[in-house]
């Protein structure tokens, strides 16, 4: 890290909160609620069972090549929620070191700085998408990695989700927020990669809403609560409406979070 007589040098503090943006392993508290309530049988005219489920986004997607003039951007973007430009422009230059493969000059990992002087984080990159997240204490515990994210936990519950949901055990999904990254890398399922994922994975693989659930005024089987990460660069929730136009019909009013309420099963 800079020097403490550096004008560039963040708070701890500072560092610490944008590193808390990063998510933790990626699985999701879906799997005991999910199966309680899917497997449990639902008597006529009682309601509906859902699968709920919240903080499914993934890392940072990364599509970088050895060479661009602009490699450090998106780290300087990140470390910028918290900090001045010219400072995250310097923690990044001195900081995130990337590596690249040799023959397809992809980015294929990162190591920048934790949460603590002593603690680095190492991302493994694969087709842009973080797959892997660790974190390495230099001093108390050198050579040890500790996984906080793996995608493929994600994508797991995803396809777990769309299992219930296909097969009627469940009738619609509950997300709490947080399903994307940011908007900085484009707005809606059009132009930006995680919402483009978000409903390749999950959206377009539910089944239409049937016309009980339309008769209680639910018009998709998606519904959800917007995050911090739903706003980042997308105040105006572009890209939620984008994804589950439905949902201006129930929004409410907006809680801390900017989250959207008011809609019910």
């Amino acid at each position: 890290m800079p020097s403490s007589k550096s004008p560039n040098k963040p708070s701890r503090r500072l560092l610490i909160k944008t590193l808390a943006a990063l998510p933790v392993v990626s699985m999701p508290l879906v799997a005991s609620v999910r199966t309680t309530v899917a497997q449990t049988p639902i008597a006529a005219g009682a309601g509906f069972s859902f699968a709920a489920v919240g903080d499914t986004r993934p890392m940072m997607y990364l599509p970088l090549k050895e060479g661009q003039p602009d490699l450090n951007k998106f780290f300087v973007e990140m470390f910028g929620l918290v900090m001045p430009e010219k400072v995250a422009e310097a923690v990044v230059a001195k900081d995130v070191k990337m590596i690249f493969d040799p023959v397809t000059k992809d980015l294929i990992k990162v190591v920048m700085p934790f949460a603590s002087k002593t603690e680095v984080m190492t991302l493994t990159v694969d087709k842009g998408w973080v797959t892997e997240a660790s974190v390495e204490d230099l001093k108390l515990l050198p050579g040890v990695h500790r996984t906080m994210f793996r995608l493929q936990g994600g994508e797991w519950v995803t396809r777990e989700i769309v299992k219930d949901v296909q097969s009627s055990r469940a009738k619609f999904v509950v997300n709490s927020g947080d399903a994307v990254w940011w908007g900085n890398q484009g707005l809606t399922v059009s132009d930006s990669p995680y919402w483009k994922r978000v409903n390749d994975t999950m959206l377009k693989k539910l089944p239409a809403p049937d016309d009980e659930m339309r008769a209680a005024g639910l018009d998709g089987r998606f519904f959800m609560s917007v995050g911090n990460h739903e706003v980042w660069a997308d105040p105006k929730i572009e890209g939620v409406l984008s994804a589950v136009p439905y949902l201006k019909k129930r929004a409410g009013s907006a809680n801390s979070d900017s989250s959207l309420s008011g809609f019910s099963a």
